[in-house]
């Protein structure tokens, strides 16, 4: 550990603990800002947000839903580090992977969401969609993932797909009124003696309560067969579509996925362009990388593909993804056998 670091570290547990730690290890690798620190017979995660005002506010959301259970418990605020209890689990996308079964995983997943919409419910009760600010998304955040196809084809030396974008602005003008989350990927969540414990709350606000839904689904590490994606949208849709019709919420999630799905693409293929190779996969699941590996684009893609058919104005994307699949030699794994997956 460089010595500023390491000096940073000891002066801001001085102030939260009035004392060095015992032990620090860094989870997600030494690059990200949030650490865990050994007090004694106590671990806790200590995590630096952008400003004293985001951490404030992290720090209220995660002290009311931490009441769930299902958030880990908030010790102090620190300018703008957050520190919070160290829950003991295995991150959702690493637990998922070690499944055997379809079956295995779509219950993992339904007590992931169900977990969610317990939270936006809850917050809701307690008023917390008036006390966090309004977060996309808008006109900038549409704009600039209405764009990722076409950069992505400029990466890889494809055609970009025809889209109107006009009529895809329309899909995501409903009011953003409810208490989200945001960055709600399975990396942000722990599966913990039988529960879901969701962490990193740091882009929480009010948006559309549907983001959830479409972050957790639309996951490049959510690695779930057409069928039992199909179940878990019709179980959770309502619930995370609220007053909203079934039809509405359908098309929004479809897009908003969609897009979501498209950004990630854009990062991953970015990556392995600049690189000019695939990232070990087994880093990248146990580190909460982006999955930069040809089984992760490559579901994905073919998660994009089959979405965009079931909202008019995206339909053409879906022969996009095809060339795109094509042009970097994925293939869709077999999501249906007993074994556990196992690609380069």
């Amino acid at each position: 550990m460089k010595a500023a670091r390491r000096e940073e570290i000891e002066a801001l547990c001085k102030r939260a603990f009035g004392r060095i730690p015992d032990r620090v290890a860094f989870p997600g690798g030494r690059s990200r800002s949030a650490f865990m620190a050994e007090i004694g017979d106590e671990r806790f995660v200590l995590a630096k947000r952008d400003s004293p005002g985001d951490a404030t506010i992290e720090g209220i959301v995660m002290k009311v839903l931490s009441r769930t259970g299902l958030v880990p418990r908030v010790i102090r605020v620190v300018d703008e580090w957050v520190v919070q209890e160290l829950v003991d689990g295995v991150r959702l996308p690493v637990y998922l992977d070690g499944l055997e079964t379809v079956h295995e995983r779509q219950a993992a997943l339904d007590l992931a969401l169900s977990s969610l919409a317990e939270l936006q419910t809850f917050a809701h009760a307690e008023n917390l969609h008036h006390r966090v600010p309004r977060v996309g998304p808008d006109r900038d955040w549409s704009d600039g993932n209405l764009m990722r196809a076409r950069k992505i084809s400029e990466i890889v030396d494809i055609a970009p797909p025809l889209l109107d974008y006009g009529k895809l602005e329309t899909l995501f003008t409903l009011d953003p009124r409810e208490f989200v989350k945001a960055d709600a990927r399975p990396g942000n969540a722990l599966v913990c003696d039988g529960r879901i414990v969701w962490f990193d709350w740091e882009g929480c606000g009010r948006r559309h309560s549907l983001d959830d839904l479409a972050f957790v689904l639309s996951d490049e590490w959510t690695a779930i067969d057409p069928e039992t994606e199909s179940r878990l949208i019709d179980k959770h849709l309502a619930s995370f579509a609220r007053k909203r019709s079934e039809t509405e919420a359908f098309d929004y999630l479809m897009a908003f996925g969609v897009f979501h799905m498209m950004a990630r693409m854009h990062r991953a293929i970015r990556y392995r362009y600049r690189d000019g190779e695939w990232w070990s996969r087994e880093k990248c699941l146990h580190n909460d990388k982006i999955g930069v590996t040809p089984t992760e684009v490559g579901l994905m893609c073919d998660r994009a593909r089959r979405w965009s058919l079931r909202v008019t104005p995206l339909h053409t994307l879906a022969p996009w993804c095809e060339n795109l699949m094509e042009k970097l030699d994925l293939a869709l794994p077999d999501l249906g056998t007993l074994q556990k997956r196992r690609a380069g």
